[in-house]
């Protein structure tokens, strides 16, 4: 058990969810003991190989430790603590104990705008501040377009992930459930803080989009589209476009951002009969673009950038920690296994900490990819 009496975590591994959830139990220091408040909410982030077990954990950690609101979802690979869990069954739990009138579960799952208001009728208007930890089913093709809903049409901002795996992939929210997204809403009440980190570097330039087809680009600044992305990208790698589409992408600068903020999308194919990139990606002729590269030391050095700004932020204190970072960041971008999360608690100072990697990530009502995304309960 690691935390405060508000706030612990604990994580374990193991291929029966009875056992499991016991450990869990055990590391919280619940068990045996008298049954917690009302106000007790927990987070459970679940190995996608132990998806299908979901349930039969879900009821034996509720029994475990009396806590009896869960939201969470399962990943490829897990975070807690200062380990990172891959290819190994394992669960990661937080408990938090909130004021009752401060928080509720979105049970899902949800998959538009109108389901979501309805869920929090009563609780959190459209006009009220608020803050939204989702998770969301990777084949929920409506997210984007509800994220762009709550952010023009509400004053909550955003936080979460898309659930990752290989198999079945299920989300927790009081149940197992799948598809749209489920999670936690909270009023402005509950002291918040939450920022983001880029996993890429941009090349220089930026570039207008003057013809597309749908995901496709076919010209850029008046030109055809892949003679200028060998430009940007150099000779070395204009050899060898397989390699380049490793780490090679497009940003998607965020409009109004005052910091050159961009969304990272994938360049999923090039044709070389007609050169043309294809994106990941819907796109509007006119935009702007830039290419981005995928770039180790830069995402360690924004990472130490942006959790020593959080940290000198919040010189109150830190409760617990939410952090969803994407699947090609972790071992796969700061090469050792507990790299990424060891720096994120070498600046936050060892609080309760649980997350997943994810399928995508959502920071202020947007959706990333390769971006580490931290929520503080400060």
């Amino acid at each position: 058990m690691t935390g405060s009496p508000a706030f612990r975590f604990a994580s374990a591994s193991g291929s029966d969810p009875a056992t499991l959830a016991g450990e869990l139990a055990a590391r919280l220091a619940l068990e045996n003991a008298e049954r917690p408040p009302a106000a007790m909410v927990g987070f459970l982030y679940l190995s996608d190989s132990m998806a299908r077990h979901g349930a039969q954990l879900l009821d034996s950690l509720r029994a475990a430790t009396g806590v009896s609101m869960w939201t969470g979802c399962a990943g490829m690979a897990l975070i807690g603590g200062r380990d990172e869990f891959y290819e190994t069954p394992a669960a990661v739990a937080m408990i938090a104990q909130l004021d009752p009138e401060d928080f509720r579960l979105i049970r899902g799952p949800v998959e538009s705008f109108d389901a979501l208001r309805e869920q929090l009728a009563g609780f959190l208007e459209p006009d009220q501040a608020g803050r939204l930890i989702l998770h969301a089913d990777p084949a929920f093709a409506g997210l984007e377009d509800l994220l762009a809903r709550i952010d023009g049409e509400t004053a909550w901002f955003t936080t979460g992930g898309v659930s990752s795996g290989q198999g079945e992939v299920v989300q927790f929210a009081d149940a197992v459930l799948s598809g749209g997204v489920s999670g936690l809403a909270l009023r402005d009440s509950v002291p918040l803080a939450a920022r983001h980190t880029q996993g890429c570097s941009p090349l220089p330039g930026q570039h207008h989009l003057t013809e597309t087809w749908r995901n496709i680009i076919v010209k850029l600044d008046e030109r055809a589209a892949l003679p200028v992305f060998r430009e940007v990208i150099g000779d070395v790698l204009a050899r060898d476009l397989r390699r380049a589409l490793g780490y090679i992408h497009i940003g998607l600068p965020i409009p109004g951002s005052d910091t050159g903020d961009y969304r990272v999308r994938n360049i999923i194919g090039i044709d070389l009969d007609r050169d043309l990139l294809a994106v990941g990606e819907m796109l509007e002729q006119g935009q702007r673009i830039l290419f981005v590269r995928r770039d180790g030391q830069a995402a360690r050095e924004d990472l130490e950038r942006m959790v020593a700004e959080i940290r000198s932020r919040n010189p109150g204190g830190i409760r617990g920690a939410v952090y969803v970072s994407c699947v090609g960041r972790g071992r796969n971008q700061f090469g050792d296994e507990g790299t990424e999360v060891g720096i994120v608690q070498d600046a936050l100072g060892d609080v309760p900490l649980v997350g997943f990697f994810a399928n995508g990530e959502i920071f202020a009502s947007r959706l990333y990819g390769y971006t580490g995304v931290l929520t503080l309960f400060t």
